[in-house]
């Protein structure tokens, strides 16, 4: 499958964590196809331009409302672009990012690095994207969404270096150090760092050096100046060593005798608390003890876990330099700080390396983007079923165009339910085919039979009467190659149209395939409410597949229902906790029934199978329908000018995402006026249908 097209939103130009969190899983993964939209120019442009990536700049100020000027530009570059997902990273970003996205109806991820804001934003901007990452779980918690998905920095690629070769390294950098013990501060010179309670700490503790590495901040101009100051002042500027930015500082960090991370309050617009603290645990990779700042994720990483004794570090109170040098005297006995660098290298042993974060980042932004797999080649193999009868045409179309898409180990299974036609020996002359008859089979005990007998693990499901289309299997398969595997993959369908009413029965009352990766705010709501959007719970029978010990979860499909057992069985997996995702990469194109009567005759079927599940979802908006159309007439009859404005406006929004449809398709004006007919033909019929399937379950 092609690589996944992300446009990447950044806020800061600087080479911060945030950004090296960024560019070393973009540097790890082949899946992404990835250009970017910088908020400001800088280093970090300069980075992605080195790896060949595209890179655009939109200047914003500084005050937070600035940000809003770059919204609608960016709307256009999206809307006029062909990415699949926007991953805003940080969350200046998002807040350009996520409305940007929302009005081009591209799908976003928010990837949220620190704690600036939680109390404002972190909840309705993280409820505004269509996915959020975090580097650590405390990152996430503020956003309140249970499918937040945690991707930490990876480990360092290169192994410590020994811890002689990196003092003779920091000596060389200008940490000149005969006698005494190094404590290291690592990242870009700013307030909120807490640098001066490490200088101030360094006054009570003879023993210590403190090594600053990072450079100057453009947001913070003066820092260093200020912090060089506090040195003097405190008579420590010989003990306090800046070394500016040093490229691949966490290769060294085995020099340092102790690493502090002292995040804390420092004013507006300025983070909290720390969120991951990368070079805290860089430090721990390389053996060195952490002192830092309580109430966040690197104290929480220093405690350790079950079956580890000790702690990797000491906590202190934010902005507590008595509470820093008491750490510090503690650490001067060198039989602490190696029980304490050796538990926090054991603390942080089976961390991921970069290979494996980056796939699980590539893995959330094509689940958000709807193409589950994107950029993967390969997967397992695949057991395909079907069930016929008196399909011989059908099954033949079928299995020609299924045949060419076989890899090794895939197979085809179909279920005969009892033809009297040559449906049998068509198929069985299909070389690879197996043929089960199985005379009686309705269409879920024959599902069943298929994957009761599958060789594979991995299921997928059409109809004779629809066409895959030549990458279908191997969307599917790149999507059950995903890890975690999902349980799940609902594909799509297009529907086949031959003039007018069918072209109108296609707009109004089917999903689209194009809003399935590309949909607006309204276009979604329509949608989620009025059933007309492709949801991965509700998979139909037309292009669909899931493990079989998700089919085994869920009873398998109801063969007590004649229509509606697709959906019905996609809920079973949903609700038994099973993870269902969209595959918009797997189309079949499917040709609806010819004429009104029959088409009716359809959705009646349909609204009798979702009477007889009595799941809430689909009889609720059956009946909500059945309703309208009552009422409706009822109130335009007698609720004088304002009913009928009324009524008009319901129909004018009820009808707003199929127009918008004919119009992107150009349809002729028969298929406009047909519209409204369209859709009360499948309504009505269906809601009837549904009630029909209700009345036996109130029967004692």
């Amino acid at each position: 499958m092609r690589p996944l097209r992300v446009t990447v939103v950044a806020g800061h130009a600087v080479l911060g964590g945030a950004e090296a969190w960024l560019l070393r899983l973009l540097d790890a993964t082949d899946r992404l196809s990835v250009d970017a939209v910088l908020l400001q120019d800088g280093p970090l442009a300069a980075a992605l331009r080195e790896r060949g990536i595209d890179v655009r700049v939109r200047e914003v100020g500084t005050q937070p409302w600035s940000l809003a000027a770059p919204v609608v530009g960016l709307a256009r570059q999206l809307r006029a672009g062909d990415a699949d997902v926007v991953l805003a990273n940080g969350v200046k970003a998002a807040l350009v990012a996520v409305p940007a996205a929302r009005l081009a109806g591209v799908p976003v991820v928010w990837a949220k690095h620190d704690h600036m804001y939680d109390d404002v934003v972190a909840r309705p901007l993280a409820r505004l994207a269509d996915g959020v990452v975090g580097a650590v779980e405390e990152l996430v918690e503020p956003c309140g969404r249970a499918d937040a998905v945690v991707v930490p920095p990876p480990r360092p690629d290169r192994p410590p270096a020994p811890r002689d070769a990196a003092k003779t390294f920091w000596r060389q950098a200008g940490v000149d150090v005969a006698e005494g013990l190094v404590l290291g501060m690592v990242g870009r010179l700013v307030a909120y760092k807490g640098v001066d309670d490490a200088i101030a700490a360094v006054g009570q503790s003879p023993e210590w050096h403190v090594a600053v590495v990072g450079d100057d901040d453009p947001a913070a101009a003066g820092e260093r100046e200020r912090l060089e100051a506090l040195a003097r002042s405190s008579g420590v500027a010989d003990r306090v060593h800046f070394t500016g930015a040093v490229p691949d500082a966490s290769h060294w960090l085995a020099g340092f005798d102790a690493l502090a991370v002292l995040t804390k309050p420092a004013g507006p617009r300025m983070p909290t608390k720390e969120g991951f603290g990368t070079s805290a645990f860089e430090a721990m990779v390389a053996g060195v003890p952490v002192v830092a700042v309580e109430g966040g994720a690197v104290v929480r990483r220093l405690a350790g876990r079950a079956g580890v004794d000790g702690i990797g570090g000491i906590g202190v109170p934010p902005a507590s330099p008595d509470a820093v040098a008491a750490a510090l005297h503690r650490l001067t006995d060198p039989e602490v700080r190696a029980a304490m660098g050796a538990a926090a290298k054991e603390l942080v042993a089976d961390h991921p390396d970069a290979a494996t974060a980056a796939s699980q980042l590539a893995t959330c932004l094509s689940a958000v983007a709807h193409r589950p797999g994107a950029g993967l080649n390969a997967g397992p193999p695949i057991s395909v079923i079907t069930t016929v009868k008196d399909e011989g045409e059908g099954v033949d179309r079928l299995l020609s165009l299924l045949t060419p898409q076989l890899r090794e180990g895939d197979e085809i299974v179909v279920v005969d339910g009892g033809s009297s036609d040559d449906t049998v020996d068509r198929a069985q002359a299909w070389p690879g085919v197996r043929v089960i008859v199985a005379p009686g089979a309705g269409i879920s005990a024959g599902r069943n039979r298929a994957v009761a007998e599958a060789r594979n693990h991995v299921v997928a499901a059409t109809d004779a009467g629809c066409d895959p289309r030549p990458d279908w299997l191997d969307a599917l398969r790149a999507a059950a190659a995903e890890s975690p595997w999902p349980d799940l993959m609902t594909g799509l369908y297009d529907v086949a149209a031959d003039g007018p009413m069918e072209e109108a029965l296609a707009l109004a009352c089917y999903p689209a395939v194009d809003e399935a990766r590309r949909a607006g705010v309204w276009t979604r709501v329509y949608g989620a409410v009025l059933g007309r959007a492709f949801d991965p719970t509700l998979p139909t029978g037309r292009s669909v597949a899931f493990s079989t010990a998700a089919w085994e979860a869920a009873g398998g499909f109801p063969e007590g229902l004649a229509t509606a057992e697709d959906v019905t069985f996609g809920r079973a997996i949903a609700d038994a906790g099973g993870r269902a995702v969209l595959a918009s990469d797997a189309v079949v194109v499917w040709e609806q029934r010819h004429g009104l009567r029959a088409t009716a005759r359809m959705y009646h079927s349909y609204g009798v199978g979702d009477g007889q599940s009595g799941h809430p979802l689909l009889v609720g908006r059956n009946l909500a329908r059945l309703g309208a159309y009552v009422i409706g007439p009822l109130v335009w009859l007698g609720g004088g000018r304002a009913g009928r404005r009324l009524v008009a406006a319901g129909a004018a929004v009820y009808l707003s995402v199929p127009v918008a449809r004919a119009r992107r398709r150009r349809a002729g004006w028969r298929t406009w006026l047909l519209l409204p007919v369209a859709l009360a033909v499948k309504d009505v019929a269906k809601a009837w249908g549904c009630i029909s399937g209700l009345w036996p379950r109130q029967a004692p």
